[in-house]
């Protein structure tokens, strides 16, 4: 039975270092694309939320004896040739919002799936999914503002 609970609580929280992870990828890349300050302000505290939690999970696998299995390249190369196909044409900080409103929203969803398939995690990284979950709900209805 310990077992299945490391297992949950291992892939618990390597499911929040790459969420984590495409969070920060995200924005790091998209921050390039835009000159408008408020946006961009925006965009590094989100960062800068992202890389807390991230750096909480690290600490949290290391403890257990686990390695952070981050994204993959591809799928890191997959999300860049995403952003870059949708902005291509249209930089505008509403497209940008909206393309951010929807990672987020998209991310408040892998952490609900990630709650309900790892029943058996530790309080602590049920804890710290709640956080990212929190997180990304609250940063939705941010880039919502922008829009």
């Amino acid at each position: 039975m310990p077992q299945d609970h490391q297992t949950d609580n291992e892939k618990m929280l390597q499911e929040i270092v790459q969420n984590t992870e495409m969070g920060k990828n995200t924005l790091e890349e998209m921050m390039g694309l835009t000159h408008d300050q408020a946006l961009k302000t925006e965009m590094l505290r989100q960062k800068n939320e992202y890389r807390r939690i991230n750096q909480q999970a690290h600490t949290a696998l290391d403890a257990i004896g686990a390695h952070a299995k981050g994204q993959s390249a591809a799928a890191r190369m997959s999300v860049s040739m995403g952003i870059r196909t949708r902005t291509m044409l249209d930089k505008s900080s509403r497209n940008l919002a909206t393309m951010l409103a929807e990672g987020s929203g998209q991310g408040v969803m892998d952490c609900k799936r990630a709650e309900s398939d790892y029943p058996e995690a530790s309080p602590g990284a049920r804890k710290l999914m709640q956080e990212l979950c929190d997180f990304q709900a609250s940063a939705e209805q941010t880039w919502r503002e922008f829009i």
